[in-house]
């Protein structure tokens, strides 16, 4: 194969295109490698439920990366340009002196070999970014049904706000066997013990078994509106509708607070009394009351959870377990903050002083409560608000994460085509060129002789 074939057949034509055109232009000049590569229409996506895209997902809550394209693809990537490099090497290895006919067309031929492993590299690269873009059959169902229970829940507080508490409490249900199932399936099972999920289950206790606790109604609303709606922008909550575990993180946080809100404001007040007496009797918020009895909760909560996790389960974190703690301890390193828990010399040291930045935060967060209490309007604006902050993360996932973080990988890509088509160029080129080290040798002995010998005959001697 010469050096033309070889250049033009690895080369990606570049594409101006418009931003809107960026990904099916860095696809199209990848499919352009080789023959071998061809553009899919999103028709072709499987036409079955995946239940392996549905449960097992290789993102959660806390910033994983989260990336569609996923480790396994980069991963996959890396091998393929770790594969090349060695066999590039190999080549090189083989190369010695005394080129010969046969042996430039041994390396032809295995040249060839090379550019169809490559090229059914780069078709199996088009073919996985393309069933990352293509929705399958279980997701397009679930962002459907997203999109539906969003359409009924809002129904349903408008026309029966006596029906939301079955609502939700049914949403719940239905997604949290999930949740468990992938998050013990990922080795993420510490964070089903974090303060979210702990709010929820009180919203539970409160609606179904002790809706005439005051203290119990009086924590769920300090948490709801408070902690949990302010999670959603701390920890960029996303509601990525077709995305069964971003869409529940998102529900965990955003639905109690529509729940409460729909029990205070939108229930009528003769059947609130009725099915919850506990919301009846509070007239009036008590803002010292309420810290007192929502730190109470939060205590019960915070013990139980070092007990259980930090202490009991020491030795499973040690070996990289994760959990919220070490999860922020690393994120935040590089904060004023972060880097005061983590220069603290004891572990424990770290654990208390990460407990109380806890304490406060929560705090903070139940100042505006006797105001969402007291107004309807401006609690519905701020939960709106945060339900519209959700949806702008989801925003800015489908964009970035589809759009920029694809370009990049193409981008790569493209990078180290160009790096192995030069360095196959310069091995052909020394391969081919024939190497010699250029020896003086002796004139032969015969024609010196010859020369000596007419030099000492009398015709050549000078004349007197």
């Amino acid at each position: 194969m010469s050096d033309s074939n070889t250049s033009s057949t690895l080369s990606l034509t570049h594409r101006k295109t418009s931003d809107d055109d960026l990904l099916d232009a860095d696809t199209e000049s990848i499919s352009e490698v080789s023959p071998l590569l061809r553009r899919t229409s999103s028709s072709h996506s499987v036409s079955f439920v995946d239940m392996s895209r549905l449960l097992l997902v290789p993102d959660f809550d806390f910033g994983s990366g989260f990336l569609e394209m996923g480790d396994s693809t980069m991963k996959k990537i890396n091998d393929m340009k770790n594969k090349t490099k060695e066999k590039l090497r190999k080549l090189k290895d083989d190369n010695g002196v005394g080129i010969t006919v046969t042996g430039r067309r041994f390396l032809s031929q295995d040249a060839a070999k090379f550019q169809a492993s490559l090229n059914r590299r780069l078709s199996r690269f088009d073919d996985r970014v393309h069933r990352s873009l293509q929705s399958s059959a279980t997701e397009k169902a679930f962002y459907a049904a997203a999109v539906m229970l969003i359409a009924v829940g809002g129904f349903i507080i408008g026309k029966y706000p006596t029906y939301f508490p079955i609502f939700h409490t049914a949403m719940f249900c239905a997604l949290m066997p999930i949740r468990f199932y992938t998050y013990f399936k990922q080795s993420f099972q510490y964070y089903l013990a974090d303060l979210c999920y702990y709010v929820n289950v009180l919203l539970l206790l409160f609606l179904w078994v002790f809706p005439n606790s005051k203290s119990l109604f009086i924590s769920v609303f300090s948490l709801t509106l408070g902690t949990l709606c302010f999670a959603v922008i701390t920890w960029r909550n996303s509601l990525v509708l077709h995305s069964i575990d971003k869409t529940t993180s998102s529900i965990i946080h955003f639905m109690p607070p529509i729940t409460i809100f729909v029990l205070v404001h939108e229930m009528p007040k003769e059947y609130v009394a009725k099915h919850y007496p506990a919301i009846a009797q509070v007239e009036s918020w008590n803002f010292v009351n309420g810290i007192i009895i929502t730190s109470i909760y939060y205590t019960i909560w915070q013990v139980s959870y070092h007990y259980f996790i930090t202490v009991r389960r020491k030795e499973q974190i040690a070996k990289g377990r994760v959990t919220s703690f070490t999860y922020l301890r690393q994120k935040n390193s590089k904060s004023l903050l972060g880097r005061f828990v983590n220069g603290l010399p004891y572990t424990w040291m770290q654990i208390a002083a990460f407990t109380l930045i806890q304490f406060f935060y929560q705090i903070l967060t139940m100042l505006p409560c006797p105001l969402w209490f007291r107004y309807k309007h401006l609690c519905g604006a701020f939960v709106m608000f945060i339900f519209a902050w959700s949806a702008y993360n989801g925003a800015t996932y489908y964009i970035e994460v589809f759009g920029k973080r694809f370009e990049k990988e193409v981008a790569t890509l493209k990078l180290e085509i160009n790096e192995l088509q030069q360095q196959i160029s310069r091995h052909e080129a020394e391969r081919s060129t024939p190497s010699f080290s250029p020896v003086l040798e002796p004139l032969p002995s015969e024609p010196m002789e010859e020369l000596r010998l007419l030099k000492e005959s009398p015709q050549m001697k000078p004349k007197n």
